[in-house]
């Protein structure tokens, strides 16, 4: 694969990731009036985050493709990872349906690590780069359990 056509499927994946940001861009009043969890970041820290992880995963599809190691059961999973991401956003921010949000991040945090458990014998460099996802959806599991216990 070309370097040209790598940078296009990078920014490509980059957009279709971000899509529910687009859609979605803030909680506004109604984040800033929920009970939180201690640790919670500010709120606009998490576009923040999710830019870089955006960017972490489109760079791993990436390296996968150039490799030739991009089979269909990895597509596949790296599609209901997307998906389950946008729920998230959508339940969450636009919904404000809290509980059903929560579990969403735990298939969030399940689906990114089959896929570092999936990859990691093929292409370690792109396993390796979804370990800060990984680290940020167990955050995130954390967050959102916590916000819906101290607001049901």
């Amino acid at each position: 694969m070309k370097i040209g056509t790598s940078a296009l499927l990078f920014f490509a994946l980059y957009a279709i990731y971000s899509w529910a940001g687009f859609l979605y861009p803030e909680g506004g009043a109604w984040y800033e009036a929920l009970a939180k969890p201690p640790g919670t970041p500010p709120a606009s820290v998490f576009p923040v985050v999710w830019g870089i992880l955006y960017a972490l995963i489109s760079l791993s599809i990436v390296q996968l493709a150039r490799s030739r190691q991009m089979d269909g059961e990895t597509l596949l999973l790296f599609f209901i990872n997307w998906a389950v991401v946008q729920v998230f956003t959508w339940l969450f921010v636009e919904k404000h349906l809290l509980l059903p949000a929560a579990a969403d991040t735990v298939l969030v945090a399940y689906s990114t690590w089959l896929l570092i458990k999936m990859i990691r014998p093929r292409k370690r460099a792109a396993a390796y780069l979804l370990i800060p996802c990984l680290l940020w959806a167990l955050y995130t599991v954390y967050l959102s359990w916590g916000v819906f216990l101290l607001n049901r």
